[in-house]
């Protein structure tokens, strides 16, 4: 059956994955984005500020899905200023989103509102959907409040879905990106000691999670986008280097992390900070990932 599905902030690196997916499938797309609107075969592109209510929101009428992928990128250091526009970039459009459904006749089936496995940050415990157990920093606390705004909408006539999403692996965006220039100069040894939990995603299998869901007639209230084989960094990285073909990588002390984070203009929590996230809820349900060990998934986007 041909869907109508709406991306609120769809126009970065996922959404576009997301949207040639949708497109592939022949289902309608709309893209809501602050960019000026363009014509593109397939996909009607509408303005919104993720904040105010206006035009945009008579496209959420008889729509099957919606999915909000809006938030402004974690890899900043956490300043006042930038904490300030972490918390916007996720609470607004998603007040804006909720505000929007209630006031439809035939509002949207399905919500999928994208959050953090960095709600578990800093823990060493692997964590699955029904953990209670978070993380203090303050990647933990932005996502707590991001789920918390939420969930504050009672929307009886959609199904409403959390969607934590671990680093997801592209060979051109993303943590990998970063990292393989590293590991072919020989500079792609273990951080601080290593031991760290890294959760990941391949990013073929997180679009092929996001149309499982919305082709679930019933899904759970939270999944977690992540590899149910997590691996600490020192395992990581020497899977990258053997992708690569790079039989040395120099070791980067605590120190230095501490320095190359400062240097990239990043916090040093993101490279140091264990998340230990693990999905159950996923494969419960039926889903099958194809690229679940970091190797296969390595291999796969560098060779």
């Amino acid at each position: 059956m041909k869907r109508k599905i709406i991306l609120a902030g769809g126009t970065g690196h996922l959404g576009t994955a997301l949207k040639k997916k949708f497109l592939e499938l022949g289902w309608d797309l709309v893209i809501l984005s602050r960019q000026r609107p363009k014509k593109e075969a397939g996909v009607s592109y509408m303005f919104w500020d993720g904040e105010h209510l206006g035009p945009w929101v008579n496209a959420l009428e008889r729509a099957d899905t919606v999915i909000n992928l809006s938030g402004q990128s974690i890899r900043c250091r956490f300043t006042l200023k930038n904490r300030v526009t972490l918390e916007s970039s996720r609470l607004l459009p998603t007040n804006a989103l909720g505000r929007a459904i209630a006031t439809c006749d035939k509002p949207p089936r399905l919500w999928i509102n994208f959050s953090g496995i960095s709600m578990f940050s800093g823990l060493n415990e692997l964590q699955d959907e029904t953990s209670i157990t978070t993380g203090n920093g303050y990647l933990a606390q932005l996502t707590k409040n991001w789920e918390a705004a939420f969930s504050l909408f009672d929307l009886p006539d959609t199904l409403k879905v959390i969607l934590r999403v671990s680093p997801v692996l592209s060979k051109q965006h993303g943590m990998l990106a970063e990292l393989l220039p590293l590991a072919k100069w020989g500079l792609g040894g273990k951080v601080s000691d290593g031991c760290q939990c890294v959760s990941w995603i391949h990013e073929r299998d997180l679009v092929r999670l996001v149309s499982w869901m919305i082709e679930h007639t019933q899904p759970r209230q939270i999944y977690h986008a992540c590899s149910p084989y997590p691996v600490t960094n020192a395992t990581f990285m020497k899977a990258l280097r053997d992708s690569v073909g790079t039989s040395f990588g120099l070791p980067i002390p605590r120190i230095l992390a501490h320095i190359g984070a400062f240097l990239k203009a990043v916090d040093s929590d993101i490279l140091l900070q264990p998340i230990s996230g693990t999905t159950k809820f996923v494969l419960e349900d039926g889903f099958d990932f194809e690229f679940g060990e970091i190797k296969c998934a390595l291999n796969n986007l560098l060779r």
